[in-house]
């Protein structure tokens, strides 16, 4: 009688979850071992709509900020007209988050408007944990089926929504990257993304 056969643990992969709602809650559900996305998908705030419209910069806004210094560090880098004041409290906001939930004092910021896609490819990023929100135009794409990158089994983020992406620099996420990339559309973006330093 031969022994029966076992699958090796070490070829065992876990799948992950990405968890999508209008609580905000569900950003402290990033910790959990199979979670490699969560997007806190909420309603758009019509002044910084309007001024994501008109915004055009010729380079991104790169800095690095803490929440004390946010405000001073990028206000001058904006251009001056209704619905700047809105966005720079969301913008603490969500770096007041991040930083909460990343337990760090320091922020990377880019906030960038663009033409084009910036990474059209699916790719994984070699990060621990990277939140980006798309305040006009569609929103960051991802695979919820781990290895699979045909276009039509992709999911996307709403405008407005704050999405946290794990990456392979997470602790125990080595392999379970979420596979993303930006919407491959030649419409104009307004894109933000934090990154814990």
């Amino acid at each position: 009688m031969s022994a029966p056969s076992f699958q090796s643990f070490s070829s065992f992969q876990p799948v992950s979850r990405q968890l999508v709602t209008s609580d905000p809650e569900v950003l402290t559900q990033i910790f959990a071992p199979d979670v490699n996305l969560v997007s806190w998908q909420r309603q758009q705030i019509a002044a910084i709509s309007v001024y994501c419209q008109r915004l055009s910069l010729s380079l991104p806004i790169k800095r690095i900020v803490s929440i004390d210094s946010l405000q001073a560090d990028i206000a001058a880098a904006l251009p001056d007209a209704p619905g700047k004041t809105e966005l720079l409290a969301d913008i603490a906001l969500q770096c007041e988050i991040f930083s909460c939930l990343m337990d760090c004092q320091q922020l990377g910021l880019r906030l960038e408007t663009l033409s084009k896609p910036m990474c059209p490819k699916f790719h994984t990023d070699h990060l621990v944990c990277r939140l980006v929100c798309t305040y006009l135009g569609p929103g960051t794409e991802w695979q919820p089926e781990p290895g699979s990158q045909q276009q039509n089994t992709s999911a996307q983020a709403a405008p407005f929504a704050i999405t946290l992406l794990k990456g392979s620099g997470w602790e125990g996420n080595e392999k379970q990257a979420i596979v993303h990339r930006s919407p491959a559309t030649a419409l104009p973006r307004v894109l933000l993304t934090l990154d814990p330093m």
